[in-house]
């Protein structure tokens, strides 16, 4: 379904931009000495019927790309989340930025801001060792 989103996605943005493109070739006989009052309504009018055209192919493109980041936004979060459940669990809820770094496969920026959120949501406590590592305790 995301392979086949992706390809409708790529059609309407490409569809879009022809039409565009053909839209913005027709302002170029707007300025023809030689073309009559009627032809210039007609290329008018084509203009905006290839404007509006366009646009709606380029908000639909857009539209489903948009849909398919959030979605897999949605997915990395629910994954992250999962980890930090897993890791407290079996860790009497100690974590490090390392350990979920590691572990969900993310930034050591990203980990220190979701344990960063996640402290401030849950009145986490910080325990520090001796090289001055900052280890996050979730009572449990």
């Amino acid at each position: 379904m995301k392979f086949l989103t992706k390809i409708s996605a790529s059609f309407l943005l490409s569809l879009g931009f022809i039409c565009l493109m053909a839209t913005a070739s027709k302002f170029a006989d707007l300025g023809d000495t030689n073309t009559t009052a009627e032809e210039k309504q007609e290329v008018r009018t084509d203009a905006f019927m290839g404007t509006g055209l366009s646009a709606s192919f380029l908000v639909g493109g857009g539209y489903l790309l948009w849909g398919l980041r959030k979605k897999n936004q949605k997915q990395i979060s629910d994954r992250l989340d999962s980890t930090f459940y897993r890791m407290l669990k079996a860790d009497t809820g100690r974590i490090t930025v390392l350990r979920l770094a590691m572990e969900a496969r993310i930034s050591g920026e990203e980990a220190k801001q979701y344990l960063d959120r996640k402290a401030k949501e849950f009145n986490a406590s910080f325990d520090t060792n001796e090289e001055g590592g900052i280890s996050y305790r979730f009572d449990v």
